[in-house]
């Protein structure tokens, strides 16, 4: 099997996997499938995991009359190169503008293929206990300074009690994307009384021991295999309370 050798097929097995991954979110399958084979037949069994996709996170916690918290609502905005790929595709009527409509029904689609992993969203009180979501999901697409924008709101079950700190990591398990917080207004509180409320940012601890920035490691295939929560490792934490 032919395998990547040499900056020039590296870029290239990178870009057909950016490529593959904006097509399965946009359930176009028979592509996704020529495309897959491709990457295959590019990289063999030599692939290395390390993140191919760029989001910028941030989250909006809403609140109610009382100044609990009832949804939370991650946004995520895309790195230039994804957006500029995906947007070609999302101009399904061909007018050489990708208009608001288009952008919201990208957001739906990949919101619905984003369920099966839990939104790449991993929220608990603090103490372990996973929180629980309504059926309901609303999503919301957009560009931002030419950046794609996602966003998309979560209800939750049942309010969370009062000065209970509850705990957020946004990662995709598989490290193909690498999901950062921003550094500025990370969680931000909208409607009823946010006067009580606050956030902290634990950093993931130095868990590979190196220096190199984390979006610049590599992986193999077989410590993906062995560890199917990598991306978990290199999260940050947000601790959020209202009291």
């Amino acid at each position: 099997m032919f395998r990547c050798s040499g900056n020039r097929l590296v870029f290239l097995c990178e870009l057909l996997a950016v490529v593959l991954f904006s097509l399965f979110h946009m359930k176009a399958c028979f592509r996704g499938v020529l495309l897959g084979l491709a990457v295959v037949i590019l990289c063999g069994t030599t692939a290395q995991a390390h993140p191919h996709v760029w989001v910028d996170a941030a989250v909006i916690v809403h609140l109610n009359d009382d100044g609990r918290i009832v949804a939370l609502e991650p946004v995520w905005i895309f790195d230039d190169l994804y957006t500029e790929t995906l947007l070609q595709d999302l101009d399904q009527d061909l007018s050489g503008q990708v208009e608001k409509a288009e952008l919201n029904n990208f957001a739906g689609d990949a919101v619905r293929n984003l369920h099966e992993w839990d939104y790449f969203l991993s929220a608990r009180k603090a103490g372990a206990e996973k929180l629980v979501f309504t059926k309901e999901v609303t999503a919301d697409g957009d560009l931002l300074n030419n950046r794609l924008v996602l966003r998309f709101k979560l209800t939750l079950d049942q309010p969370i009690v009062l000065s209970q700190a509850i705990e957020l990591k946004m990662y995709d398990p598989s490290y193909f994307i690498s999901i950062e917080l921003v550094p500025e207004n990370t969680v931000s509180f909208v409607a009823g009384e946010a006067k009580g409320c606050g956030y902290k940012t634990i950093e993931p601890d130095d868990a590979v021991g190196t220096e190199q920035p984390l979006s610049d490691l590599f992986f193999s295939d077989e410590e993906v295999a062995a560890n199917p929560e990598l991306g978990s490792i290199f999260a940050a934490t947000l601790r959020v309370t209202c009291s």
